[in-house]
């Protein structure tokens, strides 16, 4: 990995990397992740996503530069999807930031119809030869998983903010 791709790999950490472990993990499970790493990596690739579309970059199947990293079966059951063989070979795909986002807003705000308004523009997506939603990496069943369709509360702690400027 170039020193440059290295230094903005890193740059996820940063709003992380000054915490103690014991709350950057406490704010990791607020949003229903297992581990302050994958709390980590999920916003440097949301970081770079942001990034190509604040400058009205393409989005439509680029390869990720910052692939969100996906969490071992079950830590998150709603997104164990991303590792069945199909989507993994995606796993730059644009797809994985979606879900991601999906995952996240949900777990900010349960009544968020997000996840809903981009599975409708998923459903219209226009077809041609050279045009299909599978080459943002879309699962073929993707109608059919949890993330689209329905929604359980995610299993969260609340963050208590008195604890995290505490000693």
């Amino acid at each position: 990995m170039s020193a440059h791709r290295a230094a903005r790999a890193r740059a996820g950490l940063r709003p992380l990397q000054g915490l103690r472990q014991r709350d950057a993990e406490e704010i990791a499970f607020a949003f229903g992740l297992p581990t302050k790493k994958i709390m980590a990596s999920w916003l440097a690739s949301l970081n770079y996503v942001r990034n190509v579309a604040a400058h009205h970059a393409r989005l439509y199947n680029r390869k990720l530069q910052h692939a969100p990293a996906r969490p071992k079966a079950g830590q998150v059951p709603v997104l164990d999807h991303l590792r069945d063989e199909q989507t993994a070979k995606g796993v730059f795909g644009t797809y994985n930031a979606l879900a991601v986002i999906a995952h996240l807003l949900r777990s900010i705000e349960a009544g968020t119809d997000w996840h809903r308004r981009l599975a409708d523009l998923l459903r219209v997506f226009p077809t041609s030869h050279c045009l299909l939603v599978a080459s943002i990496s879309v699962p073929e069943n993707w109608e059919s998983l949890e993330l689209w369709r329905g929604w359980r509360s995610v299993s969260r702690r609340p963050i208590r903010l008195h604890q995290l400027n505490a000693g």
